[in-house]
Parts: C-alpha cells; sequence; structure tokens
C-alpha cells in the first residue's frame, strides 16, 4: 500500500469563484473619480505610476485627488461574513493600499520588493496593526501580525493573493462571542499567515464597532494601485447534516466489506461517525447506515478517507470504493435532491500496521468544508521535520532530482545565494528551471526515511522558466531539447564561489554564467563563446516564450502575464508568433558573448 507524507490533511476541494466583473464599476458603492476601468497596466520596477490603457477588464486607482483622502477608498456592493477572496494586483514603485475584509479588518499590500530586514505587519501580506489613543502616547499601536516572509513581487508585475477569512461570531443579543480569523493569507503561492485570531478592527476600520456582515474595502488613499480577476466564495448556504445513524461492529475477515451473517459484536446509534469504535488493529468491518439530509438540492462532494478498504455508498450507488491510506483523498461529487438521503459507510483493515483512520467530508459550494467524522477519528498525518538547506554565508550547491512543468529532472543542481536569490539548473540542457527569492531549498523528500522521491523544492517566491538553453542559430527555430549529439557537457569551474558552466555544443565552446544582479533582486546572466578557428557561428538570444509580451520600454519586457521581467542592453527585439498560440522574443548577437537579467 502507498504511503504518503503530507504537511497537511484537510482535503483541498475546488471552489466556486464567483467574480466581480470588471466592465464598469458597477459593482462599487459610490466609487470617486480616482478609480477607473482599463484594459491594460504597465510599470518598469523603477516607476511610480502606470501607464494605462482604455478599455475594460482591469481595476486602477491612479490617485489623481492626492493622498489620504479616506472619500476615495473603494467600497465593494457586496457584503459578507465568512468569505475566501482571490485576486490579483500590481504596484508600482513604493505604492501602499491595503484590503480591509467586512471594511474591518486590513491585510495590507505594499511594495515591499527586494526588503531583506525583518518584516512588520506593515509589509505585504501583513495584518495590519490595532490603534487606541487611550493606550498613551507611542503605544497607540498594538497587535498587528508580520508576513512570514517576504513573497512580494516586483513593482510593475501582478501579484495573487488568497485570503481565507472567518467572520466574527455573535450571539442572539449581539454580543460577539468569537473574535476574526484570518485562517490563511496565500501571497504569490507562499503562506505567510495562518490562523490569525484578530481581536478587533485593525486601524483605518470604515466602521466603529465589529458586525456579522461587512463590505470588502480597498484602500485607495495611500497610492496608485490595479486589480484583475477578483473572485470570491461566501459561505451563507446550508450544508448537509447527519440523521438517524446507526453502526454495526464486527471481527473476522471481510475481504468483500460484506457482513453477510456475521453477527455484530457491537450495534446501536450514534450520532457521528468514528473509528474509535474499532476494539482490534486488523481483522474487522465496521459499517454505518443512515441519512444524509439535503437542505437544499445542489452538487455536493464527498471526500473520503481510510487506512485498509472502505466504500461509501449514497442512495444505492457507490461513490468512493477502494484501498488507499488515511492521508490519500478520494472525492466524488453527486447531485443531491433536498430531503432525505439514504448512505452507508463500510470500513474494514486487513493488516495489522497503521492507524484505523476513517473519515467522512462533505462540500457544497457556498457553504465550508463540513467533517461528519469525529475529530478524533482521523488522526494529524504523521509529523515530517523540515530539512532546510540554507544558503547565509556562500553559495552553495545542492544537486538533485527537480520537477519542471510536471517531468522529472535528473541532471540539477540548485545555487543557493547569500544574497536571498537562488535558481534551479539543467545540467543535461544548460537551462534554467526556476529562479527564486527568499530561503532557499527544502530537501526533506531527498533525505527523510528513505528519500525515495530525491526531489528539492524552493522554500521562496519561485517563478518557473520555460527550461531550454536559450541560444539559437540565427533564424533558426529552438528546439524542446538540445541535439545530444552534438551537445556535451563538460562540467563546471568556479568563479567568485558560483559555478560556471561549460559546454561544447558542434565547434563551439559555451560559458554560462549567472550572478545576482546589482540589486540583488535577480539573476545576471551572462552567456559567451569561443567558436574552433575559422568558424564564425552567429546566434540569436531567445529572451522568453509566451502567450503575453509585453514591451514594457527598450530593453525591458515582461512575460507570462506580467509574471517577470526580462532586461538587456543593446539590440532590439523581435516577436515571432508560434504555430502554438504562443510569442517568442528573439534578439541577434553581434561579438561572442550576450548579458540579461531576470526580475520577479
Amino acid at each position: 500500500m502507498k504511503k504518503l507524507f503530507l504537511f497537511l490533511l484537510l482535503p483541498c476541494v475546488s471552489w466556486a469563484q464567483q467574480e466581480i466583473p470588471l466592465n464598469d464599476l458597477r459593482a462599487f458603492d459610490q466609487p470617486s473619480n480616482n478609480w477607473t476601468i482599463e484594459q491594460a497596466v504597465k510599470a518598469n520596477y523603477t516607476d511610480t505610476s502606470f501607464q494605462v490603457s482604455p478599455g475594460n477588464g482591469i481595476l486602477v486607482n491612479t490617485l489623481r485627488n492626492g493622498k489620504y483622502k479616506r472619500s476615495d477608498d473603494l467600497k465593494f456592493k457586496l457584503n459578507h461574513g465568512d468569505i475566501r477572496l482571490i485576486l490579483d494586483f500590481m504596484l508600482p514603485k513604493g505604492a501602499n493600499s491595503g484590503i480591509y475584509l467586512q471594511g474591518r479588518y486590513e491585510v495590507q499590500l505594499l511594495d515591499s520588493y527586494g526588503k531583506k530586514q525583518r518584516m512588520k505587519y506593515g509589509d505585504c501580506g501583513g495584518i495590519y496593526e490595532r490603534w487606541d489613543d487611550a493606550r498613551g502616547k507611542g503605544y497607540e499601536g498594538y497587535e498587528g501580525y508580520a508576513p512570514r516572509q517576504n513573497a512580494c513581487k516586483a513593482p510593475g508585475l501582478w501579484q495573487t493573493i488568497e485570503i481565507d477569512f472567518q467572520a466574527p461570531r455573535f450571539d442572539a443579543r449581539g454580543k460577539k462571542i468569537k473574535n476574526a480569523i484570518f485562517k490563511k493569507v496565500i501571497l504569490n503561492g507562499i503562506l505567510v499567515q495562518e490562523n490569525i485570531e484578530v481581536s478587533g478592527m485593525t486601524r483605518g476600520a470604515l466602521f466603529d464597532k465589529e458586525a456579522p456582515m461587512g463590505p470588502i474595502t480597498i484602500q485607495g488613499d495611500h497610492g496608485p494601485v490595479a486589480f484583475k480577476n477578483l473572485r470570491y466564495e461566501t459561505y451563507e448556504k446550508p450544508t448537509i447534516s447527519l440523521g438517524d445513524l446507526n453502526y454495526a461492529y464486527y471481527e473476522g475477515a471481510f475481504t468483500n466489506l460484506q457482513a453477510n451473517n456475521a453477527t455484530p459484536l457491537l450495534k446501536g446509534k450514534t450520532t457521528e461517525i468514528t473509528g474509535k469504535t474499532i476494539k482490534v488493529q486488523k481483522d474487522f468491518l465496521l459499517v454505518y447506515e443512515g441519512e444524509l439530509n439535503v437542505p437544499e438540492a445542489d452538487t455536493y462532494e464527498f471526500i473520503t478517507h481510510w487506512t485498509g478498504k472502505g466504500r461509501l455508498e449514497v442512495d444505492g450507488q457507490t461513490l468512493n470504493q477502494g484501498d488507499y491510506w488515511y492521508s490519500d483523498r478520494v472525492s466524488h461529487s453527486k447531485v443531491l435532491s433536498a430531503g432525505k438521503h439514504a448512505f452507508k459507510l463500510s470500513f474494514s483493515k486487513d493488516f495489522s500496521w497503521g492507524n484505523r483512520a476513517l473519515g467522512l467530508f462533505v462540500k457544497r459550494i457556498g457553504s465550508p468544508l463540513v467533517a461528519l467524522h469525529a475529530r478524533t477519528s482521523l488522526p494529524d498525518p504523521e509529523a515530517v521535520g523540515l530539512i532546510e538547506v540554507k544558503a547565509e554565508v556562500e553559495p552553495v550547491y545542492q544537486r538533485s532530482f527537480a520537477f519542471h512543468q510536471g517531468t522529472k529532472k535528473t541532471h540539477v543542481i540548485h545555487l543557493g545565494d547569500p544574497s536571498g536569490v537562488h535558481y534551479s539548473y539543467d545540467l543535461n540542457q544548460g537551462a534554467l528551471l526556476q529562479v527564486w527569492r527568499g530561503k532557499f531549498l527544502n530537501a526533506t523528500q531527498m533525505w527523510e526515511s528513505r528519500g525515495e522521491p530525491q526531489t528539492a523544492e524552493p522554500l521562496g517566491l519561485n517563478q518557473v522558466m520555460d527550461g531550454k538553453f536559450p541560444l539559437v542559430p540565427s533564424g533558426q527555430a529552438q528546439p524542446d531539447s538540445v541535439n545530444n549529439g552534438q551537445w556535451m557537457y563538460k562540467g563546471y569551474r568556479i568563479q567568485h564561489g558560483r559555478p560556471v558552466y561549460l559546454y561544447q555544443w558542434n565547434n563551439v565552446l559555451l560559458e554560462d554564467n549567472l550572478v545576482p544582479n546589482s540589486a540583488g533582486t535577480g539573476w545576471t546572466r551572462t552567456l559567451s563563446w569561443k567558436p574552433a578557428q575559422g568558424t564564425n557561428p552567429s546566434f540569436d538570444l531567445i529572451l522568453g516564450t509566451s502567450a503575453s509580451v509585453v514591451k514594457v520600454q527598450p530593453g525591458l519586457i515582461s512575460l507570462d502575464g506580467n509574471q517577470y521581467f526580462i532586461q538587456w542592453n543593446g539590440g532590439s527585439e523581435s516577436v515571432q508568433s508560434l504555430a502554438n498560440g504562443k510569442q517568442q522574443v528573439r534578439i541577434p548577437i553581434s561579438g561572442n558573448s550576450i548579458s540579461y537579467q531576470v526580475i520577479w
């Protein structure tokens, strides 16, 4: 049986992303003229304002009214309690904004790009502080939660933030009985906040007291900011509950999950599913039968977890079935009418090792994930400590396997630099696989237990690259991989503590040298070559292949929907349309070397 080691057990479920249309400003409550709907925005990473193109699809604050006018904050017409919110945003250099859940609790949006000192609550992804003048001069601000690490991209790039927020709870008389909780804040794929309870409203709230509902509000009086892809899910809909639940417990071998004529050792009524009823480690059968109370006709997702063999049936139809380890997620969705539906859950185990784990979750779009089992019936996953490789004093090299765009690469070197920027490089192809900033490397899958996957993963803000060697003979198409018959990896030499990769390509000796740029915020890559005597090859440099290419200014483009920049000096680029619908940017090379920067 396959055994998986997971950091989180709660199942990942799909969610209905209701989207706020950005064809006009009708979704917002009396927006000021700071806010407009545009088709495109762009900026250099040094620009303090945007260049905009008219159209629709992007919400833009230009700050034309000047700073610190609260009437420029943007209030949504949408009022919410519990909510999962995800959106893309762009900041120019030095910009400052924030998202207020219920108009009361702020997640900070700030240009924290390149900051290396300790993060604070006012940095991007931070939960802003509370404020009370009565605490005395210098002590007015309190609480406030810094992000776990700096996950902020460069100004002028699109960033993504996801906020899972649980509203405060109130009793029938309006008294607060539970504080608001930021269950998760994920910035650019990095978990920066988790289970943060806020005892009250953060500074700058729209209201003077807490309430069960309130509008999303965006701070619009501190600096320019742009947004797109505003998606959310709220959790007001009722969901399934159990009714008339009975159980029967048997001991013996039940390989087909059928009791047949066996007599149960235990049976009776109960209110929840639990594996704690089981008395032995193996050779048993536990069967639950009862009703699912369905409040409204809809699609419901059933997610099961068990160690051993199990089967879930609803109205006589088998939904989930098979042999699994308890951290495996098995899911099936079914349309159910309102009313009562019969269900049956059968569970057995014929081996002595492993937890007697049993769990059943249900998810309806518009309602939270609900566990129909007892908390103790499904144990936490086995703890696996993080094995971190650090690069704090000098460059660190780590060889491993690595996944890139779904393919396992076998000849990978990860370079960790004390400047805080790192990369993964495919030695077979002379290709950048990914670049990232922040912490260096998670090597847990290499060294934990038997280290079967032998893979390592970035620990910081990661940008995946195309994984191809960027030089091609002038005018030729870029191949998916270099020709191994004409291409040979010759090792590397050390220069200033960092590797310079060496290759022979036909009669050309190539060197590939990556060093942190002068600001320590990206990589400068220099490719140089020495042709054999009597030859003078000419090359094009492929700067990138992307579905979206934005020319920000001469010598600076952004790729993959403004996800990262490529910057170079000299040479005008050409953009070619490929058969797969993507665009490829290339420049002709004069001389025997070329340099460019990757900035994200």
